[in-house]
């Protein structure tokens, strides 16, 4: 369970942990730059063009919501962020790809960004 200094949230739901991130990509998507954020990393997935794996720092009971958006700065291609698959309570990722409307993974082009927020439950009790 991450035991950071959380901010007080109200929610129905118990223990809900708010994170969020901006991201910038250079050298044709294979760098990420984080801008904005704290408590994850995101990598490329090996030298999958256009597949990011966001890793948090702590590990959380679940994954509530995700939510990415890829800003285009400076590309031309229209690309959206779809969230592939995740797993908040051992490996502590959640995997992005950045597709185009045919659903190809496409690398991002330089200076182009994603921004996500991740709503995580942090508690066992219901």
């Amino acid at each position: 369970m991450a035991s950071r200094d959380f901010k007080n949230v109200q929610a129905l739901e118990r223990a809900v942990k708010i994170i969020t991130g901006r991201v910038t990509f250079s050298g044709s998507g294979a760098t990420v730059t984080t801008n904005a954020g704290s408590g994850f990393t995101v990598a490329r997935d090996g030298s999958n063009d256009g597949e990011y794996i966001i890793t948090l720092a702590d590990k959380y009971t679940d994954l509530l919501h995700c939510s990415a958006t890829y800003v285009q700065i400076a590309g031309s291609d229209t690309l959206f962020a779809q969230v592939e698959a995740h797993d908040v309570s051992s490996a502590k990722t959640i995997e992005v790809h950045l597709v185009n409307d045919a659903g190809s993974a496409l690398a991002p082009t330089n200076n182009d960004q994603m921004t996500f927020m991740l709503l995580l439950k942090n508690s066992s009790v219901t």
